[in-house]
């Protein structure tokens, strides 16, 4: 499943380039010409206008699969004790508005994106369901009325809310994913079509090469390290570590006195974790240790190294976000 945390940052890179007037040519022959820049720009803007939104919307939106694990922890035992409730709460509304809105406004716009407007259609009917019970218990929860029915309310209607909150979790899912495929496109095209062994050729093929080393790292750590799926996980490590080495070596010899060492260090690192991780995988270190059983369950391997390697991934975005280096 995609995490929002994969999703920070995000843009559409993209450039649009206006051709001037072919002054060889006849009037018609020029008036044709601009008319199909012009359309091709409009194109472009609607393209991006509407792309951006549906990024809005994966940023800002709630993260559902994250309140519906917190509450499952925090309520599950609780609830089912029958015990008297000293305290419950319930998420913000704006988790809930704030999709809507920019899912609907993404919607509105007529140009074409079947990979994000059937599962932004998906989510509204999804959200337009839990937003009726997500009200009723905010209500309950604002007023604490758990103190004065001991928790009767809320014993009834959170298995309603956890199944909305499952509902949206699903298709949130499907929005993730299709932000992924489009994401992943535009940053090959924009890798495609940079001069080969300039700065913008490395600094593309990082971002490419990093993202899709994230998105293989799930086959990988799910999988518990399984031959295949470790290949395609090494094979774009090793990628995005031979564009950091080219960004690097062409970026010191363009700017000598730019001074990148921050930014460098949180992509080696980046690399660095998914090496480690396939290397513990090697090792034997993703097979579960009969003779230590609980220790393991309690320090998982597999969840620790994976993790990490996100939060090497966050550390990688974020400074990509804030430096002039890239």
């Amino acid at each position: 499943m995609y995490s929002r945390n994969m999703l920070t940052g995000m843009l559409m890179l993209v450039g649009i380039f206006l051709s001037g007037c072919d002054k060889s040519g006849n009037t018609q022959d020029v008036a044709t010409h601009n008319q199909e820049h012009l359309e091709e720009r409009n194109s472009s803007q609607a393209e991006i206008e509407k792309y951006n939104i549906y990024v809005e919307a994966a940023n800002r939106g709630g993260d559902f699969v994250t309140t519906l694990e917190k509450r499952r922890a925090e309520y599950s035992e609780t609830l089912a004790s029958g015990k008297k409730l000293t305290s419950y709460y319930i998420f913000n509304s704006y988790d809930i508005s704030i999709l809507q809105d920019n899912l609907n406004k993404a919607l509105e716009l007529s140009y074409p994106m079947p990979e994000l407007d059937e599962p932004a259609k998906g989510m509204l009917v999804a959200l337009a369901k839990l937003q009726p019970v997500h009200t009723e218990l905010a209500n309950y929860a604002n007023s604490k009325g758990y103190l004065a029915d001991d928790g009767k309310k809320a014993r009834e209607m959170e298995p309603l809310l956890d199944a909305a909150l499952e509902a949206v979790v699903v298709e949130q899912a499907k929005f993730y994913a299709g932000i992924n495929k489009l994401d992943e496109i535009n940053t090959q095209t924009v890798f495609d079509s940079a001069e080969k062994d300039s700065l913008g050729y490395y600094r593309a093929g990082i971002v490419l090469y990093a993202k899709q080393s994230v998105r293989l790292s799930g086959d990988f750590f799910q999988s518990s390290g399984a031959q295949e799926a470790t290949k395609h996980f090494e094979d774009s490590l090793n990628k995005t570590a031979q564009m950091i080495d080219g960004w690097d070596k062409k970026g010191k010899a363009q700017t000598p006195a730019l001074k990148c060492s921050v930014l460098l260090s949180d992509l080696n690192r980046f690399v660095g974790k998914g090496r480690e991780a396939i290397n513990t995988a090697r090792s034997g270190g993703y097979k579960p240790d009969e003779q230590r059983q609980m220790m393991w369950k309690m320090n998982n391997p597999i969840e620790r190294d994976a993790k990490t390697f996100g939060q090497s991934f966050d550390s990688v975005i974020n400074g990509l976000n804030r430096t002039t280096c890239i």
